[in-house]
Parts: C-alpha cells; sequence; structure tokens
C-alpha cells in the first residue's frame, strides 16, 4: 500500500490527470488528518490544536490523506485502520495515540461504517464516543477522532470536490 500523501500532492495530480481519471483513481472513502484532538479522560468533548499551537506534533500529519482500501493481496473485510505495521492493518497511522488496530470502516454505497475495534485511547464521530463493536453509519464530512488525533471522513465525490476547490483557487 501506498504511503499517504498530503492534499497539495491531490490538487497538483488532480490537475495533471484531470477529473474523469481523478475519480477513477480515487473512487474510495478517505480520512483527512486536520488537526490533534485534546481529550480528557472523562471523555469530554475534543478540542483542536493547530499546528501553530503544537507543531512540533502534529506538523507532520496535518493535511495528510489516507485512502480508506485494503491492499491488493488482503483479504475481503473492512478496512481495518491502526499504527501497526502494515501486514497488520490495512491503513497505518503513525501516531502514538493510536492503537495498533483502532477501527475499521466498510464502505457502502454513500458512505460507510465505522466500528471501533477495542482501542485505548477510543474513536469519536463528531465528538460523541462510539461504544467498543458498536457500529456508526458515516456519509461523509463527520470528524473521526482516533486517539488524539483529528481527522475528516469524505466520500469520494466529496474527496474530489473539496481537491477541485484547492485546484481552482
Amino acid at each position: 500500500m501506498a504511503a499517504a500523501r498530503y492534499l497539495d500532492d491531490f490538487a497538483g495530480e488532480l490537475r495533471k490527470v484531470g477529473e474523469r481519471t481523478f475519480r477513477t483513481r480515487y473512487a474510495v472513502p478517505v480520512l483527512i488528518v486536520t488537526g490533534r484532538a485534546t481529550v480528557s479522560k472523562r471523555r469530554a468533548p475534543a478540542t483542536v490544536q493547530t499546528a501553530a499551537q503544537r507543531p512540533d506534533l502534529i506538523r507532520a500529519l496535518i493535511g495528510r490523506v489516507f485512502l480508506l482500501v485494503k491492499p491488493p493481496d488482503a483479504s475481503i473485510g473492512p478496512v481495518l485502520v491502526g499504527r501497526a505495521e502494515e501486514n497488520e492493518v490495512d491503513v497505518v497511522i503513525p501516531d502514538h495515540s493510536i492503537s495498533k488496530r483502532h477501527c475499521a470502516f466498510a464502505a457502502h454505497e454513500g458512505g460507510a461504517t465505522i466500528v471501533d475495534c477495542g482501542s485505548t485511547n477510543g474513536t469519536l464521530v463528531n465528538g460523541t464516543p462510539i461504544a467498543r463493536a458498536a457500529m456508526v453509519r458515516l456519509v461523509g464530512g463527520e470528524t473521526i477522532t482516533l486517539g488524539r488525533l483529528q481527522t475528516t471522513f469524505e466520500t469520494p465525490a466529496a474527496f474530489l470536490e473539496l481537491v477541485s476547490g484547492m485546484v481552482s483557487a
């Protein structure tokens, strides 16, 4: 599986290959890192720290895009996200607050579902913790907090729209 790339890389690729090819290449949902969330031990609503507030911790991940897709040689099933090595999970996010096997996504028409895999620091959808093994439906635009990392879930169509906006800006 290719390493995650930054939003700017995708904007450059869209400029180069055009919308039709881009849409074909990226027909899967994505997670986009937007900030670092700080969550109290009582699971209070997450707040985001910007790169200016904690440049040492989050600069390298802000704007990273993780494609929610299984590697070609992987078994059929949901896309497993975690910090473990690539042969243990499908999408590797290198942050210590993310469990080795943190959560799983299953894509479906119009969105996806997310399930927490018993992660240590939890998974939140729009600030609400999800219980282990509870399935939550996503339609796009949701804020997903994995440990202390804040991301946005986007459908393929919304991702194309976001990147297109960067190209025309």
